[in-house]
């Protein structure tokens, strides 16, 4: 065989070897429940009642200066001096989210393909200055549904 003829035969041959293909998912976050999300009431439910239902929130934010702030003292003087009755207080929310990545790379050569979709569902809720919810917002854009956890009995 004449060596042009083997080194071309190596060099296609070796192509193989020099490409890549992934495809994949990265999940972050649970899943939302869409019973819970129901049974936080705007006006009724309360902070602990939000962190008793989703535990610790993904993100945590103060708005500063949204809600009203009401003083309570009848010292006229003390009022006087600290005139904080038009004062603002700050609201806090709480960001919930589940988040799907799905990746697809491909690589050959000197061509390279990657796509990369976010997918998040997001529960949002704000608290007046009495940390008890004002406003609720819940998106979803993943088509992943809500899978209970199966608790393990106690004699296994």
């Amino acid at each position: 065989m004449p060596p042009r003829l083997v080194l071309f035969t190596l060099s296609l041959s070796s192509l193989w070897l020099v490409h890549g293909c992934a495809i994949g998912t990265q999940r972050t976050g649970k899943v939302f429940d869409p019973a819970l999300v129901a049974r936080v009431k705007v006006g009724t439910s309360t902070k602990q009642d939000v962190l008793d239902l989703f535990g610790p929130p993904t993100r945590y934010d103060r708005i500063p200066g949204t809600g009203d702030m009401t003083l309570e003292t009848t010292d006229q003087e003390w009022r006087a001096r600290f005139p904080i009755e038009t004062a603002k207080a700050a609201e806090d929310v709480f960001t919930y989210e589940y988040r799907e990545e799905p990746e697809t790379f491909f690589s050959m050569l000197l061509f390279t393909y990657f796509s990369r979709d976010v997918l998040t569902d997001r529960l949002m809720v704000v608290f007046d200055v009495r940390d008890v919810v004002k406003y609720i917002a819940f998106v979803k854009e993943t088509d992943r549904e809500y899978e209970p956890e199966e608790e393990e009995e106690a004699g296994e």
